[in-house]
């Protein structure tokens, strides 16, 4: 593969394999870099090819081909290829009186289409190689980006004549007259990044093991937006999954499931799960048979799970011994009133100093002015993880709290009784903030 220096090299070999097909048939032309402009009658000289890169992007083929492989520990074992396609502008400059831009866009598009593949001499090389009349800073830049690995490629490069619509020449040509342009694609470009991969010791011996075990296919987890209730169970549907070694894995903890009818399975939550986003797996143990008879583990694929937290209790706690605090409530000589502590209590329990946030929404705002309305944050109890306190100065009302957790919120409690003034309203879980 090629290192970073692939592209400038891709366009010097362009430039090189156009400067070697237009030197005989028009003495004097020259080839040069960069975007297309309005050039004086001397820049020109006796004919002029400009190469200008406008478009880089993946190459659909291949960029999949080689993602990066890394060891147990994370360290990288291969290196990752990039694999990119350059999007060229041909421009052709020089007198219309003798036609020279229409020779050089025969010469160019007919040197392309012979040699769609250019050949090693084409590619830069050190300047002590270089081909006399090449001026010299191309000497110098053929020089340094000699050994880039371009001629090494497993893939080889290649040049195809890439159609342009209006629409593509417009943005090209917005600012100065057009200039007659044709477009080629440099594929495929394999780009290895810089670093090192760490060496592996070879492997001493290849085992075959052969197993007649299927690999459980996961479809769907039921519910998949859940409450955390400690009752809970989960259905799993999908293929394969029901299994006398089978275990579901939340993530870094495991549960035993049931089997139920149809091939599903039936499962609990595992202790210690924590609120926030889970990959549910079904993974099975199996046997081996080979020169080192073993068993292994075939894991389904992984399907999320959102666990929601639940609010128990949420009350205000008194706090005489605190000094007052500033009053936020407009008016000179307005009362102060103390900070007030909010105590929540909610499940699952988290793990400790676990950063949590306490949305409040005012319920019963007064008329005439919008509900009030409060991100707390806070971190969980050390000493009690399933409760946190927070102090804020919080307006006297009744308000809806919520809990959010690794990214999940709490819901709230819907009032269903008919008779009730808020029926099919928000009515819970809720607070008191007394003034």
């Amino acid at each position: 593969m090629s290192d970073y220096r692939a592209i400038a090299a891709v366009t010097q070999t362009l430039e090189n394999l156009l400067l070697e097909a237009i030197r005989e048939a028009v003495p004097g032309a020259t080839v040069k870099t960069g975007p297309p402009q309005v050039r004086a009658p001397e820049e020109v000289g006796e004919g002029l090819i400009n190469i200008f890169l406008f478009k880089v992007e993946p190459n659909k083929v291949w960029r999949n081909e080689e993602l990066p492989v890394r060891a147990a520990d994370g360290a990288l074992v291969r290196q990752p290829m990039l694999a990119l396609d350059l999007h060229y502008l041909l421009s052709f400059y020089g007198e219309e009186r003798r036609k020279i831009p229409y020779l050089l866009l025969g010469l160019a598009m007919s040197a392309l289409h012979a040699e769609p593949y250019p050949g090693i001499h084409h590619m830069p090389r050190e300047a002590a190689g270089a081909v006399p009349g090449e001026a010299a800073d191309s000497n110098l830049a053929a020089s340094v980006l000699a050994g880039s690995g371009l001629e090494q490629q497993a893939h080889p490069l290649s040049f195809t004549l890439l159609p342009l619509d209006h629409d593509e020449l417009v943005p090209l040509f917005s600012q100065i007259p057009f200039v007659m342009s044709v477009a080629y694609r440099a594929s495929m470009l394999a780009i290895e990044p810089l670093g090192v991969p760490r060496p592996a010791l070879p492997v001493r011996r290849a085992d075959l093991y052969l197993s007649d075990a299927r690999r459980p296919v996961l479809a769907a987890v039921e519910p998949q937006l859940l409450p955390y209730e400690a009752a809970a169970r989960l259905t799993l549907r999908g293929e394969a999954l029901a299994s006398p070694s089978a275990r579901v894995l939340f993530g870094d903890l495991e549960s035993l499931p049931a089997a139920e009818p149809g091939g599903s399975l039936s499962v609990s939550l595992p202790v210690g799960i924590q609120a926030g986003t889970h990959l549910v797996r079904v993974a099975h143990s199996a046997a081996a048979t080979g020169p080192s008879a073993r068993r292994f583990a075939l894991e389904s694929n992984p399907v999320a799970l959102v666990l929601e937290p639940v609010v128990r209790e949420a009350v205000q706690i008194a706090n005489p011994s605190r000094p007052l605090a500033a009053a936020e409530t407009p008016g000179a000589g307005a009362p102060a009133r103390p900070p007030v502590t909010l105590q929540v209590s909610f499940a699952p329990a988290v793990q400790a100093s676990t950063a949590l946030t306490l949305l409040l929404n005012e319920r019963l705002p007064g008329s005439g002015r919008q509900p009030r309305s409060y991100a707390l944050q806070g971190t969980a109890d050390p000493r009690s993880p399933d409760s946190v306190a927070v102090e804020a100065e919080i307006e006297p009302g009744s308000y809806l709290v919520r809990i959010q957790i690794h990214g999940v919120t709490s819901r709230l409690r819907v009032d269903a009784d008919p008779a009730s003034p808020t029926f099919n309203r928000y009515d819970g879980p809720r607070v008191e903030i007394v003034g």
